[in-house]
């Protein structure tokens, strides 16, 4: 477990260094006091990744620096061997540190991985595809970090492939002339097959692993029962006039469905309920695969449930299982059970 949090230059966050005693942390205080900052610190050191920003925002400019920098650190605790993480961020360089040893980027965050639960989670049901498609890329790059290198060729592919594409259909409104089999466009097409198919059957296969009795993740392929080859083919005049690629996996989706589409048919707290479960079954995928259970981060939650919805995530049961940190404006609309076995940190 995380014994130690420090932050140097991090958002608001000059210094801070916060001692844990307790698997659930409570962390509290008004709006804007950097309760979710601490949150997305824990995310960056664990994933590599902040759950909302995409550039170096989070680095403080409020600093004497000749090079602004940021620094997080987490220690923790497992059988009584201490192990201290260490972040290092400049705009340029980001250096990753085990027990103060330069580690490889790959085996750092094999050792560690968090999952977390804000609003913008709950919300994946009803926003754009994009998002619902990010969702099943992040589980299945924590649990294979060789899928983030498939990811990235297959990005570099399809952008190569969009630009002959655009080549292509300027030709074609220019001239009036598609090209039956344009050799070009065949490679493109061949590199694409090479990391599109194995992101289809990665993701299909996750989606299968997630259901449970009453919950089901329904892969849905923008080449629906066809080969993804055979779509690519029959999508070949398209493509060209729209000077873009139109199947594949980044056109993919999938629906909740638990006894009902609850993207269609969910009330907003039947949706919010079905993600927190989604959520759960995720960690256990994940302590099957990585043998612990990912940090459970709990963003602002019990502000977008009722009283019956939020005993019903928050269970002991459940937090238990990981360590689990919360945050609330006011730790007092927490169960009763939860607040008893949480260290409450105030951040007022």
């Amino acid at each position: 477990m995380v014994s130690k949090i420090k932050l140097t230059n991090f958002r608001k966050f000059k210094n801070l260094e916060l001692d844990i005693d307790k698997d659930i942390v409570v962390l509290h205080g008004d709006n804007a006091v950097g309760k979710s900052t601490i949150l997305e610190a824990i995310s960056l050191i664990t994933n590599g990744k902040s759950p909302w920003a995409n550039t170096d925002e989070y680095i403080s400019t409020d600093q004497e620096e000749e090079t602004p920098f940021c620094r997080i650190e987490i220690t923790t605790k497992e059988d009584g061997e201490e192990k201290t993480y260490s972040y290092y961020k400049t705009n340029s360089r980001r250096i990753l540190k085990i027990n103060d040893k330069n580690t490889p980027i790959k085996k750092f965050f094999e050792e560690t991985a968090s999952t977390i639960f804000n609003p913008e989670k709950i919300e994946i049901l009803m926003i754009s595809p994009s998002k619902r498609r990010e969702f099943l890329d992040e589980i299945i790059s924590t649990l294979d970090y060789e899928y983030v290198e498939i990811l990235k060729q297959f990005r570099k592919v399809l952008k190569q492939r969009n630009a002959y594409l655009k080549k292509l259909s300027k030709q074609f409104y220019d001239k009036g002339i598609i090209a039956r089999n344009d050799p070009q466009l065949n490679f493109w097409t061949n590199e694409f097959l090479k990391s599109a198919e194995k992101i289809q059957e990665m993701r299909e296969r996750l989606s299968k692993r997630i259901a449970t009795k009453k919950l089901k993740v329904e892969y849905i392929k923008s080449n629906g029962d066809i080969a993804l080859e055979d779509a690519l083919e029959n999508s070949k005049k398209r493509d060209i006039a729209t000077g873009y690629t139109n199947v594949g996996p980044h056109r993919d989706d999938w629906e909740l469905i638990n006894g009902m589409n609850i993207k269609k048919y969910g009330s907003r707290g039947e949706k919010r309920l079905s993600i927190g479960k989604l959520i759960f079954e995720v960690q256990k995928i994940m302590k099957k695969e990585l043998g612990y259970y990912p940090i459970l981060l709990l963003d602002d939650i019990a502000s977008e449930l009722d009283k019956k919805n939020t005993a019903e995530i928050f269970k002991p049961e459940i937090l238990n299982k990981q360590q689990t940190f919360i945050t609330i404006i006011d730790y007092k609309n927490l169960p009763k059970e939860v607040v008893k076995n949480a260290q409450l940190i105030d951040l007022n």
